[in-house]
């Protein structure tokens, strides 16, 4: 080295501390050793996240802006507390959460170092997370990027080595990813899609917590999910907080501070409005509780930046003054109501009309859609509202499931339907089968064209595939996908009746899964994993996702979109198999009382989830002019 030979000063590297000298050059020592005896300033993680973070996966890239979403200012720093232990955010989907605990982390990274755990819903989630948000986030912003190594090895899809840490990122699917990995601070991202044990082992909440166990005083948890019901675990740790906070934003006409309530949206036509217009043409307004003005969304993104969290019970704002909370005041907060309080475990809860990401417009739009469809009323109180959806069950009498009849007799299949599904039921004595017949749509309007119990695969075989169903015209309706249990006594019989009739395949219903639908290989080849090419697969059912579409569907009147008919010979002993089984208000799962019929409604809800597997939920594709339209060409089967 001459003394030509410049070194620059790396930006992490502490002014006071002594360089090595080499002729006229400054050589600074960059070993990870280094990094952990330096003291940085020690900053809030908003103000942190401001001069150091950057944004590149995001609909606003650029440096990090506190303004954008002034409400995660507040638990950006409230983590950083000494009495706070673990921080709950029970939110709606694209709030900014998981950017704001990537703000934290990032903080960590620079300040105050230690293993994290990240830890997902499953292994897809976690790769997903790793490629196209952590790693972006370590690479984007300078201050980031001095720590990474710059060696290929040490960053993957699921551990991300720095020159002082390591960052694991770990599925909620496996306890094997949950252990063996002491950790200062642990991620637990959408827990609500956790599974509530693991095969044995605890569930993922109790065995990421574990992994903390030698950090006991310093050590970080945060807990973030959108809400499904009142036993899911964002809800449950939620009610479980020492404190929990909401926000209040601040009326920029009169300057009072309120929490934001979905009644004082408003918008033009009440009930009677449609929700496309409203969304589409922005026709709702806030309306402020104390002076009646109304906010536009840009005014409402004003009262939100002056706003502050509060604590629910005492009504103790978070930080001691708005300018702490603006980041005006250098180093620690002043946290009015943690200082106060001291406690270890804190909640934040917020909805989704705070949120400058989402339009007053679109949710005044998505409770109007709550109204015509119970199932979109439950994405409204779980992804708007971010409450648990909290059914009030009601008897279904069987006149409610007659009263869906209409004047087509069965074996008729409607003018207005495209195609066919079927759902079919095994027993140990036969099979109980459905021919439904699908409008493909978003509303997916459908009639029972034909239900019953067969005794044998042949008699199966009759009903199912070799009778053609047509309309009053006689156009054929063809028959395109059909789902039969495959599980109990006959599931080796049922596979073998699959593999040569393809268009039905057969299916396993599961109470908890991560998606509504998934498949599995059966057929694979002599002693390995790999899948036989056009081999059999078995299809998973989400069967709680697909009997809450049903249970919605069943309540919608036979003349409105979207509607779930039958034919007019549907008798009340059938009828009873669609009100015999009810949701269980403590884990959300569907019952069925001993010795009640519900074999019809099982198939049903292989029927539907058929046609969803199918795609006929989509809108029709429109044909180009002078484009014909291409036609399946059935087998001859005897007509019904």
């Amino acid at each position: 080295m001459t003394s030509r030979q410049i070194t620059c000063r790396p930006a992490w590297w502490p002014c006071d501390y002594p360089a090595t000298i080499v002729g006229q050059t400054h050589v600074y020592r960059m070993g990870a050793e280094r990094l952990r005896l330096r003291k940085p300033k020690r900053r809030p993680v908003s103000e942190w996240s401001e001069r150091y973070r950057v944004l590149s996966q995001s609909s606003r890239p650029g440096p990090w802006r506190n303004s954008t979403a002034h409400y995660l200012v507040g638990i950006m720093d409230a983590i950083d507390h000494p009495s706070v232990e673990t921080v709950v955010f029970c939110k709606p989907p694209q709030s900014g959460g998981s950017e704001a605990v990537h703000n934290f982390v990032g903080s960590r990274i620079d300040m105050d170092p230690g293993e994290v755990l990240y830890i997902y819903p499953d292994d897809h989630t976690a790769s997903l997370n790793s490629k196209d948000r952590i790693q972006p986030m370590l690479t984007a912003s300078p201050r980031l990027s001095s720590y990474m190594t710059g060696a290929d090895d040490d960053v993957s899809t699921r551990r991300i080595k720095l020159q002082h840490m390591v960052i694991y990122l770990a599925s909620a699917q496996s306890a094997s990813q949950l252990a063996n990995k002491p950790c200062k601070y642990v991620i637990f991202d959408e827990t609500d899609k956790y599974p509530t044990e693991l095969k044995g082992e605890a569930d993922p909440i109790s065995l990421g917590r574990k992994r903390t166990t030698t950090y006991a005083h310093s050590r970080k948890m945060i807990e973030l999910s959108t809400p499904t019901t009142e036993r899911g675990q964002i809800w449950t740790s939620l009610r479980t907080a020492q404190v929990v906070f909401h926000y209040w934003a601040r009326c920029p006409h009169c300057g009072e501070l309120q929490t934001m309530l979905f009644s004082s949206i408003k918008w033009d036509g009440g009930h009677k409005a449609e929700p496309e217009e409203v969304r589409a043409y922005g026709l709702a307004w806030y309306e402020c509780r104390h002076c009646a003005r109304p906010w536009s969304d840009e005014e409402r993104d004003d009262a939100v930046r002056r706003g502050e969290w509060r604590a629910s019970s005492g009504g103790h704002p978070l930080f001691a003054d708005l300018d702490a909370a603006a980041g005006e005041v250098a180093g620690m907060r002043l946290f009015q109501a943690l200082d106060k309080l001291q406690p270890k475990k804190i909640a934040f809860h917020l909805p989704a009309w705070v949120s400058p990401f989402v339009s007053i417009s679109e949710c005044a739009a998505a409770f109007l859609d709550g109204q015509r469809d119970p199932m979109k009323l439950r994405d409204f109180s779980n992804a708007y509202e971010a409450v648990p959806w909290r059914e009030i069950r009601k008897e279904r009498e069987e006149d409610s499931i007659t009263a869906l009849r209409d004047e087509l007799d069965e074996g008729v299949v409607p003018a207005w339907a495209d195609v066919l599904t079927v759902g079919a039921d095994t027993q140990d004595n036969g099979f109980w089968f459905e021919v439904r017949a699908w409008e493909i749509g978003p509303d997916m309007r459908s009639h029972g064209v034909r239900r019953g119990f067969v005794e044998s695969m042949d008699a199966l075989d009759e009903v199912l595939l070799k009778t053609a169903y047509c309309k009053a015209s006689g156009e054929e309706a063809p028959l395109v996908a059909g789902l039969i249990d495959a599980m109990g006594h006959r599931t080796a019989e049922v596979y073998d009746w699959c593999r040569t009739r393809r268009i039905i395949r057969p299916s396993k219903g599961e109470a908890r899964m991560t998606r509504p639908f998934e498949e599995t290989r059966i057929d694979t080849m002599p002693g390995s994993k790999k899948a036989i090419p056009g081999g059999l697969t078995l299809q998973r059912v989400h069967v709680n996702f697909f009997k809450d579409k049903l249970a919605g569907k069943l309540q919608i009147s036979l003349a409105d979109p979207g509607s779930f008919g039958f034919s007019r010979d549907l008798s009340p002993s059938h009828a009873r198999h669609y009100i015999s089984e009810y949701v269980d208000q403590k884990t959300g799962g569907w019952i069925c009382p001993e010795h009640k019929p519900n074999h019809l409604w099982d198939c049903s809800v292989l029927a539907m989830a058929a046609a969803m597997i199918a795609r006929l939920h989509l809108p029709k594709r429109q044909e180009q002019p002078g484009q014909a339209k291409p036609r399946p060409q059935p087998e001859r089967r005897q007509r019904w």
